[in-house]
């Protein structure tokens, strides 16, 4: 029981700094959602979603890549809705 309480230990560690960038990541988001607002630039732009999974694809092992971009289909939603302000 106490591997499982240091690798839930370990786990915390990392999702904290999981946090941090991700808030990191938010002030960029909102920046590019003023931009496409002024513009009418459309929130949705598969081209850079695609390029997001592309670069996941050509990084990590096929395992980690579907990890990854499940991950991520929930980070880009909230991007466009931040993008969006929906949220």
């Amino acid at each position: 029981m106490l591997e499982i309480n240091d690798e839930r230990k370990n786990i915390d560690n990392i999702d904290n700094m999981i946090f941090d960038l991700l808030v990191k990541r938010l002030d960029p988001v909102m920046k590019i959602g003023e931009v496409k607002s002024k513009n009418n630039i459309p929130i949705e732009d598969s081209k850079r979603e695609n390029s997001i999974y592309a670069r996941i694809d050509a990084r990590f092992s096929e395992k980690e890549a579907k990890y990854l971009k499940e991950i991520y289909l929930s980070v880009i939603s909230a991007s466009k809705k931040i993008e969006g302000n929906e949220l």
